[in-house]
């Protein structure tokens, strides 16, 4: 399988870098402007993810309706899947605190696996949310580095999240609320 990487329906172009949304798989992409996972085919979607037994909390989350996912996902088995699902309901909520401090032990409990790279990822999406841009560069970096000889969607998607940080770091964005209102620059609990 190779990246496809399409033009954009709109490129995102904060700071001094044009970044461009990455197909990840039948009926979605992660848009640039946000990093966010969005369902472009929802017929197209359900086909390819048929076999997922999270496709419909997966569904709420990338359709915009990630309080009813999280909803959903508090009554399933805590997995480390789950787990991260329910972070970036808290990210797409606004409460990157709490997404930040469950990525922190999600990434600590898969250092050294080969889900190392996909917390990392999240978690720097989380911390970018957050406004940490510096820490969100650090772990995009390290997946980028990860994802070298992974399925190159993987990678793509990681170039993509790193290229977006990178903007970001030079145009200012990087003081961000958190969802308590507050603005929180100390690095999250590990």
């Amino acid at each position: 399988m190779t990246a496809c990487i399409p033009e954009p329906r709109t490129p995102h172009t904060r700071g001094t870098a044009t970044t461009i949304d990455v197909e990840g798989g039948p009926g979605w992409r992660i848009r640039s402007a946000d990093l966010r996972p969005v369902i472009t085919d929802l017929a197209a979607f359900r086909a390819g993810s048929a076999d997922d037994p999270l496709r419909e909390e997966i569904e709420l989350l990338w359709t915009g309706k990630a309080g009813d996912a999280l909803r959903r996902l508090e009554r399933v088995a805590s997995t480390q899947r789950v787990r991260a699902l329910r972070a970036d309901c808290h990210r797409d909520l606004g409460d990157t605190r709490t997404a930040v401090r469950e990525y922190d032990l999600l990434v600590a409990e898969c250092i050294g696996t080969t889900r190392e790279a996909t917390m990392r990822q999240h978690r720097g999406k989380a911390l970018l949310a957050a406004g940490s841009v510096d820490r969100a560069v650090e772990d995009f970096t390290l997946a980028v580095a990860l994802r070298r000889a992974s399925d190159p969607v993987l990678l793509a998607s990681a170039e993509q999240a790193l290229a977006v940080a990178r903007s970001r770091a030079g145009d200012g964005t990087s003081d961000v609320l958190t969802g308590s209102g507050e603005v929180d620059g100390r690095p999250p609990v590990a």
